[in-house]
């Protein structure tokens, strides 16, 4: 006895149900060719090098923008979190000086 209000169960249906090739998001096919060398097998991380000195003025942007209007203490928090972030170490002489700068714009 089926209840004729449901859709059918996988393995209630014509073939018994889905099978591994009806995957989607993100399966793998053994059909798949080998990459070229002239082609990109992979995610680009930084299409555009980025500097040190880039990545510092970036996260003084962007902190400037979430917390300048915090205590010097906070921005150099956050600061630090950031720093760590893009692997950068600072040290904390520049990072109170940088939170003094934001802090005072």
């Amino acid at each position: 006895m089926t209840d004729e209000t449901r859709a059918p169960e996988p393995a209630d249906g014509p073939d018994g149900g889905a099978g591994a090739a009806d995957s989607v998001g993100g399966a793998l096919h053994s059909d798949r060719k080998a990459a070229r060398s002239d082609e990109q097998s992979g995610p680009a991380m930084d299409t555009h090098p980025t500097d040190d000195e880039a990545r510092i003025q970036g996260v003084i942007v962007q902190t400037r923008a979430d917390v300048g209007d915090k205590s010097e203490e906070r921005i150099a928090d956050v600061l630090r979190q950031r720093f760590a972030e893009v692997g950068l170490d600072l040290g904390d002489d520049r990072i109170r000086a940088i939170a003094a700068e934001v802090a005072g714009s």
